[in-house]
């Protein structure tokens, strides 16, 4: 029994690398496409782009590793059914319940690969790539922390705690200094783009003078520097490209200064809620193939399968928006969606049997 569950498991590692493969070779032709609007920016060349977007294949390789998983656990499994191996293997005493601990064994390791390449390979290929791509494009913005953004415009230093997008930012610090000395500290809560210039709003001002401070205080100010909002979409935090624990150090730094960690803690969770993701979506291929063998072709199955990896990848995007929105638990949020896809399928299994 062993071998036929070692059979199985190979069967389905086979389809999920093999789907993992297109789907990666696809998106990373879509985004070297894509990338190619920027060749001639400064020193961006071709070659440059490509080496892009050969960095960030990791990170897309670990976004849709849920859809390829179930794909590949689909095609496996369907594989063995068209040729009626998995007939053979039951009648020769191998049960349903063996079947499900062969394809579970195999899912432990498909999460392992998974977690190295989201947490060990990707965030720092991203950040690498990304911070290369800045400096080729010429730009003298300093390099991006988990803290926030932050960029050196003259002898202005600049700090964004938060860009909620290319023209929103929150919490903009911007320090000038003469020789050694501050000469001035800007505070603002917000800052928008026109279209043509930054605008700050709600302004605090310190100029320092020897020992004495002045404080001014406005309601707007225009703010020009040379962060532009494609600037700062490039240099920008995204949540989901940071690892686990960046994650935890940031969000404990956005609550000690009384910010909004909502958007941080769902991408945590999101990726803390990941290995059970992977394995309900092994778990669902599973009575799939074996309720719709004698209905459905191969390919009509794998139809069926990216298709419910779509609503299942816009769903779990929706729930995390609207979790934000209605200021849901974020572990509720994140999790709601895999716990769905687990009870469907524990029905379906009841179903099947």
């Amino acid at each position: 029994m062993k071998i036929l569950e070692r059979y199985i498991g190979q069967a389905i590692t086979n389809g999920v690398l093999s789907v993992l493969v297109v789907l990666v070779a696809l998106f990373a032709l879509i985004g070297f496409v894509d990338e190619l609007d920027q060749v001639g920016r400064g020193t961006y060349s071709l070659w440059h782009a490509l080496v892009y977007t050969l960095l960030s294949m990791p990170r897309q390789m670990y976004e849709i590793f849920p859809m390829a998983t179930l794909l590949g656990t689909m095609l496996g499994l369907g594989m063995l059914a068209n040729n009626r191996e998995l007939v053979v293997m039951r009648t020769a005493g191998l049960s349903l319940n063996r079947i499900v601990w062969a394809t579970m064994k195999t899912a432990a390791m498909l999460i392992l690969l998974a977690m190295v390449i989201g947490e060990v390979v990707a965030p720092p290929a991203l950040e690498y790539g990304s911070q290369k791509r800045l400096q080729l494009m010429g730009a003298k913005i300093s390099l991006n922390t988990q803290y926030g953004l932050w960029a050196r415009d003259g002898d202005t230093y600049i700090n964004v705690r938060r860009v909620d997008s290319q023209a929103q930012l929150r919490g903009i610090h911007l320090y000038t200094f003469e020789g050694q000395r501050m000469r001035t500290l800007l505070r603002a809560k917000s800052a928008r783009y026109d279209g043509e210039q930054w605008l700050l709003n709600k302004v605090t001002r310190y100029d320092f003078e020897g020992l004495a401070v002045r404080q001014e205080t406005v309601k707007e100010l225009p703010w020009q520097t040379l962060l532009d909002p494609a600037l700062i979409n490039v240099v920008s935090v995204d949540p989901d490209t940071l690892a686990v624990w960046k994650l935890e150090s940031y969000i404990d730094y956005l609550k000690e200064n009384g910010l909004d960690s909502g958007q941080y803690e769902l991408a945590m969770w999101g990726k803390l809620v990941m290995p059970f993701t992977l394995a309900a979506m092994v778990l669902l291929a599973v009575p799939f193939v074996f309720g719709a063998q004698r209905h459905t072709s191969i390919g009509q199955q794998i139809l069926i399968g990216f298709l419910i990896g779509i609503v299942f990848y816009i769903g779990n995007r929706l729930a995390g928006q609207m979790g934000l929105v209605y200021n849901l638990p974020p572990a509720l949020a994140a999790a709601l969606p895999t716990a769905l896809v687990i009870g469907i399928t524990l029905f379906w299994f009841r179903r099947l049997r």
